[in-house]
């Protein structure tokens, strides 16, 4: 057999389909039977996997490469069962498919952060709010529990300008009334970005560089709620979830084996007492112009 037709038997081989995705939700359903997942009683994951297939037809890798025709079939129906056990959608923006040479990854999107917080970590709610270079901002240490507490922010409209942001801060409010607050500086944020695959540097980065402060300092502070996750937080019985903030390990996290997926129907394959009280100090950061994203 020449090396071409093989390669197009490879190719059509790693192909996947709408016919497949049948197999998938087919697979799930059986592994829901055995108790092997456990999803919220409001999500149908036949919506999610459908809705998830006409938008992976529209992702490409770095290339421009359509991630159908990159990925493996493998590596796709496992990213459609890492949103499927979150239970969360690409629909809805809680998380977006990421090609990683020949994978499919699903990545939680802050959306899902929050949608995950609330349905297991007892969160109310989540704010964030951007800090520029002129504003008055002050917060406290609690140092009983190392908490903060944001005690002043004075802002006037004329101080509001993309290229003079110095942080953001995210208050989460918890069922209890409780809160946490996370504060990081504009260099904590672009140290963030340089994380991601778009390296800080799209055009969102660009045209709404406050908003995208903001996305990250509440990703930031739902870290470990949404990354700690305990199976009762999909159980119906909302009153055994007590999970607010310790440290477990993702619910469902697992890999399933899809490679035996119905060959036949694969064929064509065609995520109080004492207070420090200090003023951040900003002055200190370094100077840059608006970020060359």
């Amino acid at each position: 057999m020449s090396t071409q037709n093989t390669q197009v038997i490879e190719k059509k081989t790693n192909k996947f389909t709408e016919a497949t995705v049948t197999s998938v939700l087919s697979r799930i359903a059986e592994i829901q039977a055995t108790g092997e997942i456990v999803l919220p009683p409001d999500y149908v994951p036949e919506n999610a996997v459908r809705a998830a297939w006409l938008i992976l037809q529209g992702v490409v890798d770095s290339s421009g490469n359509p991630a159908l025709d990159v990925c493996t079939k493998e590596s796709i129906a496992n990213a459609f069962l890492d949103m499927v056990t979150s239970g969360l959608s690409v629909s809805k923006k809680q998380g977006y498919f990421q090609v990683y040479g020949n994978k499919l990854q699903f990545d939680q999107s802050y959306i899902g952060d929050i949608t995950i917080a609330k349905r297991v970590a007892n969160v109310k709610e989540v704010n964030a709010v951007t800090v520029y270079e002129d504003d008055e901002f002050e917060y406290e240490v609690d140092l009983s529990n190392g908490r903060k507490k944001v005690t002043k922010h004075k802002q006037k409209l004329q101080n509001i300008d993309l290229t003079k942001i110095v942080g953001a801060y995210a208050i989460v409010t918890y069922n209890d009334a409780s809160t946490d607050t996370e504060i990081m500086t504009i260099t904590q944020i672009r140290t963030s970005w340089s994380m991601g695959g778009a390296k800080g540097n799209s055009p969102a980065h660009n045209k709404f560089t406050d908003q995208m402060c903001e996305k990250t300092v509440i990703s930031r502070s739902l870290k470990i709620e949404t990354s700690s996750s305990d199976d009762k937080g999909l159980m119906t019985d909302k009153t055994a979830i007590d999970v607010q903030h310790e440290i477990k390990q993702k619910a469902n996290k697992q890999e399933i084996d899809f490679t035996n997926v119905d060959d036949a129907v694969i064929e064509e394959i065609p995520v109080e007492e004492a207070l420090v009280t200090e003023e951040i100090d900003f002055s200190n950061q370094e100077e840059s112009d608006a970020p060359n994203f």
